[in-house]
């Protein structure tokens, strides 16, 4: 945004028509945590991502009710 809060960019869609829909992302993620299971593989990288975005999101959330810009 500008010093007068309006934005500087105009919106812009992404078409995502081929990418996965929620279902198929979601049996993406459980036949993924099966194998994981199955083969005994690592899944600290995936729980720090997830971590992660649970943090950016609550601190847009945070940022957006006070006003304040965040650093993570």
């Amino acid at each position: 945004t500008g010093a007068d809060g309006r934005f500087l960019l105009e919106n812009e869609i992404i078409d995502t028509s081929g990418e996965p829909s929620h279902d198929e992302l979601c049996a993406l993620e459980q036949r993924y945590l099966l194998d994981a299971i199955h083969n005994d593989l690592p899944l600290e990288d995936h729980w720090r991502d997830s971590i992660n975005s649970l943090r950016i999101v609550l601190a847009a959330d945070e940022s957006f009710r006070t006003g304040k810009v965040l650093i993570l």
